[in-house]
C-alpha cells in the first residue's frame, strides 16, 4: 500500500512539473508579460542570486503569473489551507511551495523558506495575504521583513498591473534589491512593521507604474515614504444586510 502510494505521489509531482511548464507556456501566450525595470542595473528578470520577492496580490491568477516570468530556481510561500487541498497539493509540491498558516501564529513557514534560500532558490511571498480587487493594497504582513533581516537575503519588489483579461497584456516593474537590517532603538517588532510599510508603499507605486507602462515618475531606490494606511475593504456582505 506503502508502495503505491509513493508511487502516486511521485506520478503527481511529475505531472505537476509538466503542468507548470504548460502554464508558463499560456501565460506568455495569453497575457504576452512586458516587464520594465527601475534602474538599468537591473535588466533581466533572471534571478541569478537567491532573493526575496514580493508583489501585490489582486487575484488568484498573479501567484502563476509571477512563477512563469520569473528566471531562476524559485520557490513560493502558499496559504496552508490551499496547500492542503487534495486537488492542488501536488502542484503546490512542484512548484516548491512553502505552506503557512495565514490564520495563526506560524513561524515554520520561516523555516521551510530559509531552507529553500538556502538551496539556492529565491522565495516569492505575497505580503497582504489575500487578493484585493478594488485597486488599493492590503496591510503588508511582516513575514518577508523578518525573513530577510534574519537571513541577510536581499527583497525585491514587484508591481503587477493585475488586469488578467483577454486581450490585456500584463505589464509589471521590477526594483532593485534592498537589504533590510535592524535599526538602531526601534523594538524589533516595530521595525519589521515599519519596513512592510515601506514595502508596501514601493510596491503600490510600481503596480501604478505598471498600469501606467512607465517608471519616469518613480521615485529613486531608497525613498523614505510617508505611510498611508490601506483603506478598509468594501464588505459586500454588509452592504448587502444595509439594503
Amino acid at each position: 500500500m506503502k508502495l503505491i502510494k509513493k508511487a502516486i505521489n511521485n506520478f503527481l509531482f511529475a505531472f505537476g512539473k509538466c503542468s507548470i511548464v504548460l502554464v508558463r507556456f499560456y501565460m506568455h501566450l495569453v497575457y504576452r508579460p512586458k516587464a520594465h525595470f527601475v534602474d538599468k542595473s537591473v535588466q533581466t528578470n533572471r534571478l541569478k542570486e537567491p532573493c526575496i520577492v514580493i508583489a501585490n496580490h489582486t487575484t488568484i491568477v498573479d501567484p502563476p503569473f509571477i512563477l512563469s516570468v520569473l528566471r531562476g530556481k524559485t520557490a513560493i510561500v502558499i496559504a496552508k489551507d490551499w496547500f492542503e487541498k487534495p486537488s492542488i497539493n501536488w502542484i503546490c509540491r512542484a512548484a516548491n511551495g512553502v505552506p503557512c498558516d495565514r490564520f495563526n501564529l506560524d513561524t515554520e513557514w520561516a523555516l521551510l523558506a530559509k531552507k529553500e534560500l538556502k538551496k539556492g532558490r529565491s522565495v516569492v511571498i505575497f505580503p497582504e495575504g489575500k487578493c484585493r480587487e478594488d485597486g488599493d493594497l492590503n496591510e503588508f504582513k511582516s513575514g518577508f521583513a523578518f525573513l530577510a533581516r534574519s537571513t541577510g537575503y536581499p527583497v525585491v519588489c514587484v508591481g503587477l498591473d493585475g488586469k488578467y483579461t483577454f486581450g490585456h497584456r500584463i505589464h509589471y516593474v521590477v526594483d532593485v534589491p534592498r537589504t533590510i537590517e535592524r535599526t538602531k532603538g526601534v523594538p524589533s517588532g516595530v521595525d519589521l512593521e515599519n519596513q512592510a510599510a515601506q514595502c508596501r508603499e514601493r510596491v503600490k507605486l510600481l503596480k501604478a507604474s505598471a498600469i501606467s507602462h512607465s517608471t519616469a515618475s518613480l521615485p529613486a531606490p531608497g525613498t523614505v515614504y510617508p505611510v498611508v494606511p490601506p483603506t478598509p475593504e468594501a464588505n459586500a456582505e454588509q452592504a448587502g444586510d444595509a439594503e
